[in-house]
């Protein structure tokens, strides 16, 4: 007990000297002022760096980009901190600040951790299309995905205060690397998720000399031509689903033939659209509204992102074959509400459509759809939605693959529907020092946290995926799926 208290009282100097350490530091360049973030209990310096919209010419207007460094917590921190991209595209660095602290709590102690909102997003001459939908029913959240008027309501209200055509992300992580050399950093450890995998792999090609690690979750490569993979892996995810509540007593007792009840609500969409009873809560009402096939079943998709969501999708499948589509409703407004609280639309736009859409060849479209659930209608929605657009021009090296000795460790889960492992593995091959590994019972958002934010922390530190233990990897497990609210 005495030992245990020592090591207590130990604990709490040494962290009250790193704290006094860390307010006494100054920040890394004088555009930046300490500020306080919300949830986070770190110093931390914030300050916002302009540059040229347009870095090829060099001229014309400029645009500042918020700059956040949470200072590590040692008096003498590694020189090389972590810089976090974000996903989406269209979400901010800045805003994930808890989520950063969250993912790389291990590497805090020692080294800086830096957020930039990417040029489009957040406080960074954002993309927004708020106010572009005046619609305030219930039935905004279940209109078709990019619909037209949308789309081009979005872009004039962007023009006057943006070229949207130079917010791809090669322009973007050049103004990364600018932004990384005006705070005095030589190396960089760069973490990404999502579509912040394929900004940090970006970076990786275009800087690759002050690059000492990345470290990918849910891997986004050039050349994946976002969203054709979507439909292949929104099968493999449901029908992953499907044998996980099989194998689960409690799932399938509750929901014992989740596949003829899937039978049923294709059954229904042949008929047409659905229809739903929600609660308005600005209105303080409910109200009905219609369910295109299209909007369900890329909803059907979102809740396949993560482990979490994932875990409702027996009861919403169960729910609508007997014509109740109100559990799915209320959770793809809660989803919606989500996606447009963190995603700049335009910056979405502009980005998929430059480098993925552009790329996407129509004997390419069928192959990668027929058969499943969401057929093709994330492409030719966003296909549609791209003839609208100020569309960049991006050369066809930009799908090559990012060849680099760099260390390099990814993460995926065999069940995402956003960013299908197989993407991974592209990646990896061209990267000697990279180690991929594929975690079972995963989709886009992992459960097994201890695991994986060991694994980063571990290899950021070493700077190299030598000796790297992943075999917690496969102890990754789902938690247990909902089964109240199940229909007799």
């Amino acid at each position: 007990m005495p030992h245990r208290l020592a090591a207590a009282i130990l604990a709490t100097a040494l962290s009250t000297v790193s704290c006094i350490s860390a307010q006494e530091r100054q920040p890394p360049a004088d555009w930046l002022e300490q500020c306080t973030l919300d949830r986070i209990e770190a110093v931390a310096w914030c300050g916002s760096y302009s540059v040229f919209e347009d870095r090829a010419a060099m001229s014309g207007r400029k645009i500042d980009l918020n700059v956040v460094v949470i200072a590590a917590e040692s008096a003498d921190p590694e020189p090389d901190p972590v810089f976090y991209f974000v996903g989406g595209p269209g979400a901010a660095a800045t805003e994930s600040a808890s989520s950063a602290m969250w993912v790389l709590r291990a590497l805090h102690p020692t080294r800086d951790i830096v957020l930039v909102d990417q040029r489009g997003t957040g406080s960074s001459n954002p993309l927004d299309c708020d106010g572009v939908v005046s619609d305030r029913t219930m039935q905004r959240f279940f209109m078709q995905f990019l619909e037209p008027d949308f789309v081009t309501g979005c872009l004039e209200k962007l023009r006057p205060s943006a070229n949207v055509a130079l917010y791809t992300t090669p322009i973007a992580m050049d103004d990364i690397d600018e932004i990384r050399a005006a705070l005095g950093y030589e190396m960089i450890n760069l973490y990404g998720g999502s579509y912040g995998t394929r900004a940090a792999l970006v970076y990786l090609r275009r800087h690759t000399e002050s690059v000492r690690t990345v470290a990918l979750k849910g891997i986004a490569p050039t050349n994946m031509k976002n969203p054709l993979p979507f439909a292949r892996a929104a099968e493999r995810g449901l029908r992953g689903v499907f044998h996980a509540c099989a194998v689960s007593p409690d799932c399938h007792a509750a929901f014992p033939d989740l596949e003829g009840d899937w039978r049923s609500v294709l059954a229904q969409f042949e008929a047409g659209a659905v229809q739903a009873e929600v609660h308005n809560p600005e209105r303080g009402q409910s109200e009905t509204v219609t369910i295109p096939r299209g909007v369900f079943m890329d909803g059907i998709r979102h809740l396949l992102y993560t482990v979490g969501r994932a875990r409702h999708v027996p009861r919403t499948v169960h729910a609508a074959a007997r014509g109740d589509f109100s559990i799915f409703a209320q959770l793809e407004i809660d989803q919606s509400i989500g996606f447009d609280n963190m995603l700049s639309d335009g910056m979405f736009i502009t980005v998929t459509c430059s480098e993925d859409l552009a790329f996407i060849e129509e004997h390419e479209i069928g192959p990668a759809s027929e058969g499943t659930y969401l057929q093709d209608y994330r492409v030719r929605r966003q296909l549609a939605a791209c003839e609208l657009w100020d569309v960049a021009e991006i050369p066809a090296s930009f799908m090559d693959p990012i060849r680099v000795d760099t260390p390099a460790l990814l993460l995926s889960g065999v069940f995402d529907t956003a960013t299908p492992y197989e993407g991974g593995d592209w990646v990896a091959q061209f990267m000697p020092n990279g180690l991929h590994t594929v975690a079972p019972n995963q989709h886009h958002g992992y459960a097994n946290h201890r695991c994986e934010l060991g694994l980063i922390g571990e290899f950021i530190t070493k700077g190299t995926t030598a000796g790297l233990d992943t075999s917690c990897i496969a102890e990754t497990r789902r938690p247990e799926f909902v089964i109240e609210d199940a229909i007799p």
